[in-house]
């Protein structure tokens, strides 16, 4: 039996399992159900028949640190966007039900879905999030839809999918939806910031907030306190094919090891995407004064450009100073921003990348 056929199966085994009484399984059948791989999938960055709801294929394992191979395990920035003139829309998903909310997450943001909507504009609605259950690790979520409005909805950050399917009235229409402004997606590298902690949802992170302003599909590839810039990353993060990489790593290196890994690592990819352009960000601060390891990547990125300015004309830089508000606030400490911090830098990375896309940041 291929991979696909046992999801589906899956997916019926779901369906089955959440519409147990007569009365649940007479509303169960009452939908058209779409089981998540048949959405087309956004955000990941690799095809992994094996195991689908995951970041890295099988074929990295041994490329990667443990800890990344560990972390790889998720579905953090994977979403599905469609579109529907069904009047209501039924999310069920099932994750390992071992995963427990870490740092400040909720378990909504590690192990739940969140649903946004857009009617024709570029401006998302909240709708619902929820969190599955503890112990089975099954979730479900209704919601009352407009007729044709896009539907977004994101998968856990932190948990693994076993199963994911969206039910739509039956007879509805099922449609993909409108194309993002690049036919390539943004693909970000970097620390716990990046993957997430510590938003309370996970439309919430910036990654998401960034995403949905600029219009554009996110692969994000962070690690949390393993994005150290080893060479091998260089190759993984490169294979993806994308408009424009994000390189957000500066948490998760000591001044020691940034001195070590930045400068190899900057001139491998740039020999690997020699044409795309790539943002270099210093670590996300509320103070006025930039990190240490900021100071050296910058140095570095300086001699790049004096060696060959023309070489490095599409290599960027996004100050640490410039992503959060100068307020203790917007953190839940000093390090790790909450939603709050989260939505200022979506807001920062948005303008970055359409700035970049479009060619203004020269």
């Amino acid at each position: 039996m291929n991979v696909k056929r046992a999801l589906t199966l899956s997916i019926l085994a779901l369906a089955a399992s959440c519409g147990a009484d007569p009365a649940e399984k007479a509303i169960t059948e009452a939908y058209d159900w779409h089981d998540g791989l048949s959405l087309g999938l956004e955000g990941r960055g690799f095809a992994n028949e094996a195991e689908p709801y995951t970041r890295l294929p099988v074929r990295f394992q041994s490329k990667v640190t443990a800890k990344v191979w560990g972390l790889s395990k998720t579905t953090i920035g994977f979403n599905a966007r469609f579109v529907t003139d069904s009047d209501e829309v039924v999310v069920r998903w099932r994750v390992k039900p071992e995963c427990v909310p870490i740092m400040y997450m909720s378990s909504v943001c590690c192990s739940g879905v969140d649903v946004f909507a857009r009617t024709g504009t570029n401006v998302w609605r909240h709708i619902n999030c929820r969190a599955p259950a503890f112990r089975s690790g099954e979730g479900e979520l209704r919601l009352p839809w407009a007729k044709g409005d896009e539907c977004l909805i994101y998968l856990p950050v932190r948990a693994q999918p076993l199963a994911f399917a969206v039910g739509v009235r039956k007879g509805s229409s099922f449609a993909r939806p409108p194309a993002h402004r690049t036919d390539k997606p943004v693909v970000i590298y970097g620390t716990s910031i990046v993957n997430g902690g510590s938003a309370s949802r996970p439309g919430l992170i910036f990654t998401s907030i960034m995403g949905r302003l600029a219009d554009v599909e996110v692969v994000n590839l962070g690690f949390s306190g393993a994005a150290r810039m080893e060479l091998p990353m260089a190759d993984l993060v490169a294979e993806i094919e994308a408009s424009l990489y994000i390189l957000d790593c500066e948490h998760n290196m000591s001044g020691q090891m940034a001195r070590a890994n930045f400068e190899p690592f900057v001139r491998r990819f740039k020999e690997l995407r020699p044409d795309t352009p790539v943002l270099v960000c210093g670590g996300c601060t509320e103070r006025s004064e930039p990190r240490g390891v900021e100071l050296i990547t910058t140095e570095v990125l300086k001699k790049l450009r004096a060696e060959d300015p023309k070489k490095w004309a599409n290599w960027h830089f996004l100050s640490g100073v410039d992503q959060l508000p100068k307020t203790d606030d917007c953190t839940h400490d000093h390090c790790h921003p909450n939603d709050y911090g989260y939505v200022f830098m979506g807001r920062v990375y948005a303008e970055k990348i359409l700035s970049i896309l479009n060619g203004r940041n020269r």
